[in-house]
């Protein structure tokens, strides 16, 4: 589930909640252009979180062929701790 970040005016530095129309609601300001890049940074961040997500699970499947079911659960979850802290420091 991808996590939203907040975009801010890049003229007032207020939060924008709603863009209606590209302008910024609070000072006026041109937004559209920087809510496009704020958005392009945030997909490209999904994709990469995505393919090291996968690639976590993939080293984790074959690392863990020879385990024992809980050793294996054990694995399955510091993995998903993994991806999970790593999606969340690169949004904050």
């Amino acid at each position: 589930m991808p996590l939203r970040t907040k975009i801010e005016c890049p003229q007032c530095e207020a939060d924008l909640v709603f863009k209606r129309g590209g302008k910024c609601p609070n000072c006026g300001a041109s937004i559209a252009e920087h809510v496009a890049r704020a958005r392009a940074r945030e997909r490209l961040i999904e994709q990469i979180v995505a393919v090291v997500a996968t690639m976590l699970v993939l080293a984790m499947f074959l690392s863990t062929t020879s385990l024992d079911l809980v050793e294996g659960v054990v694995v399955y979850g510091a993995v998903g701790a993994t991806v999970f802290f790593l999606a969340r420091r690169t949004f904050s």
